[in-house]
């Protein structure tokens, strides 16, 4: 066994990679030793797979039933809030927003609810009484500081049957909610 010691690793000119070790070996920290690597986890993605239904002409939040990934624990699959760890997030929720009897939406949209208020990230569809339903998505990047909670929430105003979220079986939920933290 060798020791080398040194106390900086430069690249040479013209060369674009340093390579540590070849195929099948393994690079082993000493005791104590630390790494500092960008980790883009926790990673989540949730959907819909029954249809909800929700008050007419109310902000709902949407309790995504199926757990698909959640690397790191963020989601209550029970309540339908995240609370993710500190950092940069994108966020991007679709829902399948409908009316149970054609030709009675008037209008729907899809949010965030970041902390008990509303973002700006929000869509809104006029459909004037044109279509039972109307698939939406909003997406946002957000700081968050590990404390904070996000929920998904629609809306629809239908003139009469139900309004609701269409839900479906994997891999075609109605609605789906993926948070990814992003390395800055």
């Amino acid at each position: 066994m060798s020791t080398l010691k040194v106390d900086t690793i430069l690249k040479r000119t013209g060369t674009g990679t340093i390579t540590l070790g070849q195929s099948g070996d393994t690079i082993a920290l000493g005791s104590g030793v630390s790494q500092t690597v960008a980790v883009n986890t926790p990673i989540l993605s949730v959907g819909l797979s029954s249809s909800q239904t929700m008050s007419d002409n109310t902000w709902t939040t949407i309790v995504m039933d199926t757990e698909i990934l959640d690397a790191g624990g963020i989601y209550n699959s029970g309540t339908g809030v995240a609370t993710p760890t500190a950092g940069t997030y994108l966020m991007i929720f679709c829902a399948n927003v409908s009316g149970s009897v054609a030709d009675t939406m008037q209008d729907a949209g899809v949010k965030f609810l970041i902390g008990g208020s509303v973002t700006t990230a929000e869509q809104t569809l006029n459909i004037a009484g044109s279509g039972k339903s109307a698939n939406l998505v909003t997406s946002y990047v957000m700081a968050f500081d590990g404390s904070t909670t996000v929920a998904c929430q629609a809306y629809n105003n239908v003139s009469s049957g139900t309004a609701s979220v269409y839900g479906g079986t994997s891999p075609r939920f109605g609605g789906t909610f993926q948070m990814v933290k992003l390395i800055t």
